[in-house]
């Protein structure tokens, strides 16, 4: 749907399409990514895609799996890995990763071939500057 509209209106400017993934493997949707793809190579208003908002111990093989199905650039930004538990309205501290390892993984997702990195839900300024300066101190 996003790549129609994108489409249709004819947008002008570069646009990205991520997606999460609660199981490393899937859109939320269900759909694989391989079917997400087949869409979204065919689109010249798609500039990137990438994974939001999924837990940090999928990025990896999500970035390897995304860079076989795809030659846009690979935008991530993963939450702390804390699960919402919505029954009790609260979040799980449940192999959360700190500032410490999101500064030892951010090198290595942009070796395999995130362009651009970042943080979602759980993650803080903190986290940014941690990810901002691995990617220095390693550039």
């Amino acid at each position: 749907a996003c790549v129609e509209l994108l489409e249709e209106e004819n947008i002008q400017i570069p646009s990205w399409i991520c997606f999460s993934s609660v199981d490393g493997e899937n859109a939320p949707s269900g759909e694989s990514f391989k079917e997400c793809f087949e869409i979204l190579n065919k689109s010249k208003k798609v500039n990137a895609v990438g994974i939001n908002c999924a837990s940090p111990h999928f990025i990896e093989s999500l970035v390897c799996k995304f860079k076989e199905l795809t030659t846009k650039a690979i935008v991530v930004y993963p939450n702390s890995g804390a699960i919402w538990d919505g029954r009790a309205k609260k979040w799980l501290p449940s192999m959360c990763f700190g500032d410490e390892e999101f500064e030892l993984c951010a090198p290595r997702w942009r070796n395999q071939g995130a362009k651009v990195i970042g943080g979602c839900c759980r993650t803080t300024p903190s986290t940014i500057r941690a990810i901002s300066k691995a990617l220095k101190e390693t550039s």
